[in-house]
């Protein structure tokens, strides 16, 4: 996948790229941030994917970014029309299908098999 998405901002298409410095982002803001429900992206963790990737396109144009963080997180949060939410949510599988994400989440499972401990199916590292 080449990890490029489109959303629409205040009437105008905004692309986002999910590359390699939109992933160091949204995983410096995981270590300092709560970005999930359970097991999915709550609103707070969807802006930051949304802004990563905008920031991420928006250097590999080398442009400045015209928009804020909170542009993003009110998008995502005042999300209530059908095509916001297709498109927030379409934004979203481009970032998860990405061919780093699929890397860093191979990664991990491969990470945690060699660290389990086979006689107690624990793992040795508790962040794994």
């Amino acid at each position: 996948m080449n990890g490029l998405a489109q959303i629409t901002l205040d009437g105008q298409p905004v692309a986002l790229k999910f590359g390699m410095p939109a992933l160091q982002r949204i995983s410096q803001k995981m270590a300092t941030n709560d970005l999930f429900n359970g097991a999915q992206w709550n609103d707070l963790g969807i802006s930051h994917i949304l802004y990563a990737g905008y920031v991420n396109h928006c250097a590999m144009k080398d442009v400045l970014p015209v928009y804020e963080f909170e542009k993003f997180y009110s998008y995502v949060e005042d999300a209530e029309d059908e095509v916001v939410i297709k498109e927030i949510a379409a934004a979203v599988q481009v970032f998860v299908d990405s061919k780093l994400v699929k890397e860093l989440v191979d990664k991990k499972k491969v990470t945690t098999l060699e660290t389990t401990n086979l006689s107690t199916g624990t793992t040795s590292n508790p962040l794994l």
